[in-house]
């Protein structure tokens, strides 16, 4: 019966994951958790952990325990109907770019270096009432795989839509160093995104993130419809 346990540990952890109890960038419990939890021996909560780690959905991190690196569910491919005035973001696309001046002078790179961009749309139902893009710079992507194993220019790897819980296991301890308001006219591409006309306003709030130690890590500039659907931006400061 003990060598059947493990694995029901295992899928009760999976599912965890898929249901985001247990976030990419986070945590699982301690080998001692699981045992009280389930009343097993170390050696039955050790291999169920290990499963997760032999199906690339966890890897162990000497300091931080045995990091949730995957998850078997894949991506919504619509977006789900919330109760009216929520909204949820959605990562529509992540990739390898270089850095415009405006970029560049943002994350202190020389212009035209690598960045990871990555886009999300934020819904508030089926409508997207929001459009943010992410700018991290190659520095930032190699501490992220290197202590998490998570390759944040691939959408497919990391699909969660807020990266700050990912950036602060890696130890980049991310701090919103500046954030400033403003309003314009939508481009045409973010009309036809929103379905807002062209000569509405938006909010636009650009927002710069440092490192504990003052380097930045990533530059967000979030568009988006102004009034009671405006989505959240939020705020990831360090506790």
């Amino acid at each position: 019966m003990e060598d059947l346990k493990y694995r029901l540990i295992a899928d009760h952890l999976i599912a965890g994951i898929d249901r985001g109890e247990h976030p990419v960038g986070s945590t699982l419990p301690t080998l001692q958790q699981l045992m009280d939890m389930f009343e097993v021996a170390r050696g039955t909560a050790r291999a169920a952990v290990a499963v997760l780690v032999a199906e690339g959905l966890a890897i162990p991190r000497q300091g931080y325990g045995t990091v949730v690196s995957g998850t078997r569910t894949p991506p919504e491919v619509a977006p789900r109907i919330l109760p009216h005035g929520a909204t949820y973001p959605k990562v529509v696309l992540s990739g390898w770019a270089t850095a415009s001046p405006e970029v560049a002078g943002k994350l202190g790179i020389a212009v035209g270096g690598l960045v990871v961009h990555r886009v999300r749309h934020h819904y508030t139902g089926a409508r997207v009432t929001g459009i943010e893009q992410h700018w991290l710079p190659r520095h930032v992507a190699t501490v992220v795989e290197q202590r998490m194993g998570n390759d944040i220019a691939d959408h497919e790897n990391t699909p969660e839509p807020d990266l700050t819980p990912l950036l602060r296991h890696a130890g980049l301890e991310p701090i919103v160093a500046t954030v400033q308001v403003g309003a314009r006219l939508p481009e045409e591409a973010e009309s036809d995104t929103m379905g807002i006309p062209t000569d509405t306003p938006v909010v636009v709030i650009n927002r710069i993130t440092h490192s504990s130690s003052g380097t930045p890590i990533e530059a967000t500039t979030l568009v988006a419809t102004a009034g009671r659907t405006a989505p959240r931006f939020t705020v990831p400061l360090t506790s």
